[in-house]
């Protein structure tokens, strides 16, 4: 019914819908100076908006105001949990591309999707945005866990909540039951959960597809400030033994937002040094090249700073190009 009316009306009724949708309540002065109208003019349209039968509700008494609860103008939505997961990772994905505009347009749909959703689906896509990290390498082979699962643990770190978990353990390991505090998820490959573990007293790396079964406790966590997942487990493979016996190291004139970002693997250790990055990571002398080939994509100055196997690998890589250009 709005497109009937005049594009400027029916842009600004459809902006006003937006701003109450799953807001909570708003109140005439603050949708105003939202919007960039007058009080007056918000009158007017909440009027218009219940002429054409839209459930704006209006809550009296001093804290009073207006409000629309989410999904209130459209037919019950319903996803799986396989189906929210992709939904939720693929937007979270696109908020990580390199690409501003994908990024903005990735996050306002998001934000979207908690609008107009009932309040229990908007909850637990709130959830799994503000726990699910993906990292930005694709070179992970991708292990698949259970949807309910991952989402489970997404509710459980975005509450602080403490949870119960049957857990496989990796080369033949039995199940044990665990009590552990979720502090993020994160994807890279396989789908991680970084928690204390009470049963260990420590920080512990969980693969979520080992996991058996997720049962919420009454206990309650605070999460240490500005814990990363991603970089956590993404570190731990980096330098496990199983990676090499050469732990290289190199300094990037460039700063550890970018660094992140154009580095193509993951499986890698950036920390700020000396006004720049540095980079660690551990590989066999098979794998030398390898490394070398990611340093060379960096538009960057990079200093090789060890070990000597890896500046002796650059020397024979800078001979052969330069052999190739004659």
């Amino acid at each position: 019914m709005l497109t009937l009316m005049s594009s400027t009306l029916s842009r600004r009724l459809f902006d006003l819908v937006e701003s109450l949708q799953g807001q909570g309540v708003r109140t005439t002065e603050q949708l105003a100076t939202e919007l960039g109208v007058s009080e007056r003019t918000v009158r007017r349209d909440l009027g218009r908006l219940l002429d054409l039968d839209v459930p704006v509700e209006t809550v009296p008494g001093r804290h009073g105001g207006v409000r629309l609860e989410a999904g209130a103008l459209l037919s019950p939505v319903r996803f799986t949990d396989d189906e929210l997961l992709a939904l939720v990772t693929g937007l979270n994905a696109a908020t990580m591309n390199t690409d501003e505009a994908l990024e903005q347009a990735a996050g306002r749909a998001l934000t979207r999707l908690g609008t107009v959703l009932s309040p229990a689906v908007s909850a637990r896509i709130r959830a799994l945005h503000r726990t699910l990290k993906p990292a930005t390498s694709d070179e992970f082979r991708p292990v698949a866990a259970a949807s309910a699962h991952v989402i489970a643990l997404a509710e459980a770190t975005s509450e602080g909540r403490r949870v119960q978990i049957s857990y496989r353990g990796g080369q033949g390991a039995g199940v044990t039951e665990r009590k552990i505090d979720p502090y993020g998820l994160a994807k890279l490959g396989a789908w991680y959960v970084v928690a204390y573990c009470h049963l260990r007293q420590d920080l512990r790396t969980f693969r979520v597809d080992r996991v058996r079964s997720v049962r919420p406790m009454a206990e309650t966590f605070t999460a240490p400030e500005g814990f990363d997942a991603v970089r956590h487990v993404s570190e731990s493979i980096a330098m496990a033994p199983f990676q090499g016996d050469l732990a290289c190291s190199a300094w990037l004139d460039i700063d550890l937002r970018t660094a992140s970002r154009r580095l193509a693997f993951a499986t890698v250790v950036l920390q700020p040094a000396d006004g720049g990055v540095r980079l660690t990571v551990r590989t066999s002398r098979s794998g030398l090249d390898w490394v070398l080939g990611h340093l060379l994509k960096l538009d960057c100055e990079v200093r090789i700073e060890g070990p000597d196997e890896l500046k002796d690998a650059a020397r024979r890589m800078g001979r052969r190009l330069a052999a190739f250009a004659g």
